[in-house]
This record gives C-alpha cells, structure tokens and sequence, in this order.
C-alpha cells in the first residue's frame, strides 16, 4: 500500500509537472503554433492547392492579441497595468479581429496596416527596451545560462517582427515561398522565447527576475 501511495503521489507530481505553464508561456504557444501552421500552408495557398482570404489571418491574429491584452495586460509595445482603458482597448481590438474573419473585405486594409504597425513598431519598441532597460537584457547577459538565452530568443523574436512587419505593411518586397520561411522562423523562436520563459520562472521567483515584454 506504501509502494502504491508514493506511485500515486509520483504520478500526481508528474502531472502537476506537465501542467504547470503559465498563461503567458500557453498564449505564446499559441502564438508560435499560428505562425508555424501560416508558413506552412503558405507554400500551398502560393501553388494555388488551398483557398486563403487575409482578411482572416489577420482577423485570427488581432483576436490573440486582444486576449493577451485583456488577460495580462501584454501590448505589442510592452507591459501595461490592466486598467478598464486597456481592457477595453483589447475589447475593441478583438471585435475587430472578429469581424474582420466574419466580414472579408471592408476592413482588410485596416487589418493590415494595424497588424502591421504592431508587428514593426511593437518589435522595434520591445527591442529598445530589452537592450537599453538595465532590468533586462543588459542585466540578463551579465548572467550565464538561462537568462542569457532569454535574451537571445527575445531579440530573435523581436528582430522577426520586425521584418514581418515590414513584409505586412510592404507586400510585395517578398515572394510567398520566402514570407512561409519567415514565419516558420518566427514560429519556432517562439516556441524557444517560450520555453526560456518557462524554465526561467521554474528557476526564479519572479520577483527575482523581470520577464520580458509579450512578443508579436
């Protein structure tokens, strides 16, 4: 009976072990699984074997965004205090998300240009901040290990923004097939900036450390 209670409680540990992400590090997945499943159908959607509207992608992609924002209070642009003006913002942007997926065409320049600025601007801001914040990046490369990753896979993602940005508000300055590896790329850093956060906060208090801005 003893060897079965420590089994269970064992079993139990495992699967506390298994579920402990926090809510930044699952929207991130989320994020990161977005932009890997985009890349890869793009190569499709640019052979013409698979239907694609961008009003959509956008939409999708404004409405994560708008979760982030009213359940942290994570902007493109960096962390903000979940006052009622940025719940609303992330409310307002949500529904434009959602109509946008709902109703193609009125709102596809709009979309774009707002996921745009968010992808270029919100890059450019975060990566301001990550390398002259002396919190951050600066104080995270002084420390071997898992902080000096943190910073790598945040200026990645950041970087990748920024281009993606550029590809958003610019179309046309890549092909399909290059804009797919893009965010393929940008996918998979992610997934790594995610998994350094998680790892980091399994490590450190978290008033031990300053996590990063929200990446997109």
């Amino acid at each position: 009976m003893v060897v079965e209670s420590q089994r269970d409680q064992t079993i139990s540990s495992n699967v506390r072990g298994e579920s402990d992400l926090t809510l930044e590090v699952v929207i991130l997945l989320i994020f990161g699984v977005f932009m890997l499943i985009f890349g890869l159908l793009l190569f499709r959607i640019h052979a013409g074997e698979l239907p694609y509207t961008p009003d959509s992608t956008y939409g999708l992609f404004l409405a994560l965004v708008s979760f982030q924002i009213v359940t942290m209070g994570k902007t493109p642009f960096g962390d903000l205090r979940r006052s009622w003006a940025v719940i609303i913002l992330g409310i307002c942007t949500a529904v434009l998300g959602m109509v946008a997926c709902f109703v193609p065409g009125p709102l596809t320049e709009l979309a774009r240009i707002l996921v745009g600025v968010m992808l270029f601007a919100g890059g450019a801001v975060l990566l301001l901040q990550l390398f002259f914040s002396e919190e951050r990046g600066r104080a995270w490369m002084k420390i071997s290990g898992l902080l000096q990753q943190l910073t790598i896979a945040c200026a990645l993602v950041y970087v990748m923004s920024i281009v993606l940005g550029l590809v958003t508000l610019l179309p046309g300055i890549t092909t399909d097939p290059q804009t797919a590896v893009l965010l393929i790329i940008y996918g998979i850093s992610i997934f790594y900036l995610s998994w350094c956060i998680q790892n980091v906060t399994r490590r450190y208090p978290p008033e031990e450390t300053t996590k990063p801005a929200r990446v997109t």
